[in-house]
């Protein structure tokens, strides 16, 4: 199965090359570590996930001697480094270029945001393919605004007064809920994912 993962890092050499460059850049320019840490964490995650959709990935992968439990793990795994490597990069660079230690709230939230989205993503991917993620967040997002509209007016105060709360360094006890949360989200997600996996008909 780790021969799966180094497989994942030596085919987007190049993009992690350029990603991190990208990131390192931005930093520079003093963006927000918080809303750089997501964005990348997330264009990763998925464009690792996005390269074995191809057919002709997937007729390769099948003639491996690897199991579709271990196929899918690799992804998990690849997708937790990914999201490491970003911090660690961002960490990096803040003590190079600003000379001082990353909050590591922000690092924290960055860490836990960007796992909730590869939990939610990756079995919606596995069922009915990435390309359909788009169509999935029109459709999220007008959920959003009607529950918004109808059940919970001020839900965008309070979403708001969060991301300023754990900005400003409070309440990192909220923190520690959302890795229990994260943890358990995560392992149901990777189970989830090698079921409909196991499932599928190439």
């Amino acid at each position: 199965m780790f021969q799966l993962v180094k497989k994942d890092f030596i085919i987007h050499k190049n993009i992690l090359v350029i990603m991190f460059a990208a990131l390192i850049a931005y930093m520079v320019v003093d963006i927000s570590m918080i809303i750089l840490g997501l964005l990348f964490s997330w264009t990763m995650t998925m464009q690792v996930f996005s390269s074995d959709e191809k057919r002709q990935a997937k007729m390769l992968l099948s003639s491996l001697p690897f199991t579709r439990k271990e196929i899918v793990s690799s992804k998990y795994i690849s997708a937790i480094l990914y999201v490491l490597l970003v911090v660690v990069t961002m960490s990096a660079g803040n003590l190079v270029i600003h000379q001082e230690l990353p909050n590591w709230l922000h690092l924290a939230f960055v860490v836990i945001v960007s796992l909730f989205f590869v939990a939610l993503m990756y079995p919606f991917s596995y069922k009915f393919a990435s390309k359909y993620l788009l169509i999935a967040f029109f459709v999220g997002f007008a959920f959003y605004f009607l529950t918004v509209k109808l059940f919970v007016p001020n839900l965008n105060d309070q979403i708001r007064n969060a991301f300023a709360n754990i900005a400003a360094g409070g309440e990192p006890i909220y923190l520690l809920y959302a890795m229990i949360a994260l943890v358990i989200v995560y392992c149901t997600s990777w189970l989830l994912s090698i079921k409909i996996y196991e499932k599928k008909v190439f």
